[in-house]
């Protein structure tokens, strides 16, 4: 299981979106008295002053996307199944990375401010093209046992 390549992206994906659960994606610029300051805004909401923003659908989507990651890595011997739920954490993958950019609007609309976003927004998108390098690795496979089957 482990010494197959697409294994070995489906755990460097993993890891992306490991990341992108546990820091950052953006800030808000929030002018007070003492000057502006940055409040970062990663899964678990903004808190600006008594208000609370939560981004629970993007907790959600991104612990949805971990544990089909996870599942997919544990398929490794249902090669066609295991492309179909790469194909999908693929999209929803790139699915967070525009809901970041939205829920960042959205909060910064709600509260009048600016917002700024974080370099690791693009770790969906590093997370995708994993995705889809292990895809190509799981096709050869399958293109292998194929053949192999033919000759028989």
């Amino acid at each position: 299981m482990i010494q197959r390549i697409q294994t070995l992206f489906l755990l460097l994906a993993l890891v992306c979106m490991a990341i992108f659960y546990f820091i950052p994606f953006g800030s808000l610029e929030i002018t007070t008295e003492a000057g502006i300051s940055d409040v970062p805004m990663g899964l678990y909401g903004i808190n600006f002053g008594e208000e609370h923003y939560s981004t629970i659908p993007m907790l959600v989507l991104v612990s949805f996307v971990v544990l089909t990651i996870i599942v997919s890595i544990l398929l490794y011997k249902h090669r066609i199944l295991q492309m179909r739920i790469c194909v999908f954490n693929m999209i929803l993958a790139l699915g967070c990375t525009g809901l970041a950019f939205f829920l960042l609007y959205q909060a910064s609309e709600k509260f009048a401010t600016n917002y700024s976003t974080s370099i690791l927004v693009v770790l969906p998108v590093v997370a995708a093209i994993f995705i889809a390098l292990a895809i190509r690795g799981i096709a050869k496979d399958e293109a292998l046992i194929r053949s192999i089957d033919r000759i028989r």
